[in-house]
């Protein structure tokens, strides 16, 4: 048994902001990971933020580091003859390949699959663009904020009065990075069988779709558009019990209707037992609290008759609901709420991950050594837990940190 579940797998990586996820992946997981880099460094390693206190530059970018964790660093300039001779040996000692240049990038340089197969027969080589090696888009420009568009999540982002929105941070190349980790394992795995590798080719666009869900199937199957429902998510009305509602120190989200908690009348009893229950045990709203559920309000929604006089009271048992949330913090909505099964969850921000008290009993954080800068930085861990082959993450690499360690080891692998 390896203490680590890719322990002994070779990796080389060419690769920046779309394809540097992947091998962190694998890094962490045991994999070496050697990421050659170019002179200076390529544009994550000069990505803000950076370190508070610190200046600005390649060893410094928190863009970086999150993407590039227990790798080695490599500077190579390979628009040499050298660099990519040296590169070419890089690769000939290596299992696997990751590259997100454009495509014919490395081509150009003699780098590429097809050069290197009759060489390394079992190479796994996986290449991340913006829309794939063939078609007509595959020499389009590529950044994320295209990828997202191309792939359909942002005309489903936002509210319905909303422009298309842009979802937070790379989720494209992020997504196109996860596919790539996972292609190139299966790919290993029919390497590790047959003795035959092969080319991964991976397209952000196509990565990113997946986060559609059924909006595409909506369209083949019914031939109708989904479009952005913002917070309310396919609940064309505000319901008490669905959605955000504001805190002293927030927000919280509810989804009390939905099957899988306790029904609406268990969150009216918790009003009731705290006084803030105002006139809710009065009619209308008392037999409106006391049905309340998506099955019941589905049936009365649908017969105008019955809707009509249900509106108002929906409206005004969600002031009442607002009042109660707004005088609790997110913790104590929270916490109540669980206890009572309720679906309720907070709106966290990056201050509530780091306290957050699940995250921390499950030892999530890590603290990582940074001895270039003298200090113990806590990242987040992997998002996974493996009994026996654990992940171990250790700090990402000062640019071109084991560039003579790495070629040292190489030209002795010739001798």
């Amino acid at each position: 048994m390896t203490d680590r579940a890719l322990e002994g797998l070779r990796v080389v990586e060419f690769t920046d902001e779309l394809g540097s996820y992947c091998g962190r992946l694998l890094a962490d997981l045991g994999a070496d990971v050697v990421k050659v880099e170019p002179p200076g460094g390529g544009v994550q390693r000069h990505t803000p933020p950076f370190v508070k206190g610190l200046d600005a530059g390649p060893d410094t970018s928190i863009a970086f580091w999150v993407h590039n964790t227990s790798k080695k660093s490599v500077v190579l300039d390979l628009d040499t003859d050298e660099g990519q001779a040296i590169a070419r040996q890089l690769i000939l000692s290596a299992d696997v390949v990751i590259e997100d240049n454009p495509p014919g990038w490395m081509r150009q340089r003699g780098l590429d699959y097809h050069a290197l197969r009759p060489a390394r027969p079992k190479l796994v080589y996986t290449s991340v663009t913006g829309f794939g090696h063939n078609g007509p888009h595959a020499n389009y420009a590529y950044t994320d904020i295209v990828g997202q568009a191309m792939g359909g999540v942002m005309t489903l982002a936002g509210e319905m009065a909303d422009p298309p929105n842009l979802i937070y941070g790379n989720q494209a190349n992020v997504s196109a990075s996860i596919q790539a980790a996972e292609g190139t394992l299966v790919a290993v795995l029919h390497a590790d069988a047959t003795g035959h590798g092969q080319h991964v080719d991976v397209s952000a666009q196509e990565a990113i779709s997946i986060s559609q869900e059924t909006a595409m199937q909506t369209w083949d199957l019914q031939k109708r558009n989904r479009v952005r429902t913002g917070e309310r998510g396919m609940i064309p009305i505000a319901l008490p019990g669905v959605g955000v509602y504001e805190v002293i120190d927030g927000h919280v989200v509810l989804f009390v209707l939905a099957p899988g908690g306790a029904d609406f009348p268990e969150f009216v009893d918790w009003i009731r037992e705290e006084g803030k229950a105002e006139d809710l045990d009065q009619e209308p709203y008392a037999e409106v609290c006391a049905n309340l559920k998506m099955s019941w309000l589905s049936q009365v929604m649908a017969d105008p008759a019955k809707a009509g006089p249900i509106l108002p009271a929906l409206m005004h048992i969600q002031e009442v609901v607002k009042r109660f949330l707004a005088g609790k913090t997110a913790a104590e909505a929270y916490e109540e709420g669980q206890r009572r099964r309720l679906l309720v969850g907070i709106v966290s921000t990056p201050k509530d991950l780091a306290g957050n008290s699940q995250l921390r009993a499950r030892n999530w954080f890590k603290n990582l050594e940074f001895d270039f800068l003298n200090r113990v930085i806590e990242f987040p861990g992997t998002p996974y837990r493996l009994s026996e082959t654990p992940a171990r993450i250790s700090r990402p690499p000062r640019l071109g940190e084991h560039t003579g360690a790495v070629l040292s080891a190489l030209h002795g692998q010739e001798d």
